[in-house]
C-alpha cells in the first residue's frame, strides 16, 4: 500500500488532498472508518467486563481501569465518528445506503451519549474498589447499543455491499 501524497486527476493535474479526502482514506486507497470502529466496541465491552469482575472477583483496581477504558472508548468513538461522517458525506441523499448510514450513526451517537453519562456518573468515585450497579447498568446499555450499531454497519458492508471511498 503506497501513500499517495498528491491527487492526480484524470486530466493529469496534481493537487494536494483535501482534509475530507485524507479523513476518508483516499491517499491510502482504503476507507478509514473501519480502522477505528473496533476501539469503541472493544473498550466498551472491556469496561463492562472489568466492572463485573470487580464485583465477582474483588479486584480493587478494576473499576479504575474500567474508567480509563471508557475514556479510551470515547476517543475511539470520536475517531470513528469523524471518519464515518466524512464517508457519509459521499453517499447520495435519499439512497438506501444513506438511510441505513443515518440509522447506524444515530444508534452509535446514542451509545456515545450513554458512555459520556457513564463517565460523568463514575468519575468522582473512580477509585472505588467495587463497581456500583448503576455503572454496570450503564456499561451494559452502551455495549448493547454499540453492538446494535455495529450490526447495522455490518449490514451496510456485508448485505448491501457498500465498500466506502464514495459512491453508493
Amino acid at each position: 500500500m503506497a501513500i499517495r501524497l498528491k491527487h492526480r486527476s484524470a486530466a493529469g493535474e496534481t493537487r494536494f488532498w483535501t482534509v475530507r479526502e485524507i479523513v476518508q482514506g483516499k491517499p491510502i486507497e482504503r476507507p478509514t472508518h473501519p480502522m477505528f470502529v473496533h476501539f469503541p466496541i472493544a473498550f466498551s465491552i472491556g469496561a463492562l467486563g472489568l466492572d463485573a469482575f470487580s464485583r465477582i472477583g474483588h479486584h480493587g483496581a478494576a473499576p479504575l481501569a474500567s474508567t480509563w477504558l471508557i475514556v479510551a472508548a470515547l476517543a475511539g468513538f470520536a475517531a470513528a465518528m469523524l471518519t464515518g461522517l466524512a464517508e457519509r458525506a459521499t453517499m447520495r441523499p435519499g439512497s438506501r445506503i444513506r438511510k441505513l448510514a443515518n440509522r447506524h450513526m444515530l444508534v452509535q451517537f446514542g451509545a456515545a451519549a450513554v458512555l459520556v453519562v457513564d463517565l460523568a456518573v463514575r468519575w468522582s468515585d473512580r477509585s472505588r474498589h467495587v463497581a456500583s450497579l448503576p455503572w454496570i447498568a450503564l456499561d451494559l446499555a452502551v455495549v448493547l447499543l454499540v453492538m446494535a450499531g455495529a450490526d447495522i454497519g455490518g449490514t451496510m458492508v456485508f448485505k448491501i455491499g457498500y465498500r466506502g471511498l464514495g459512491g453508493d
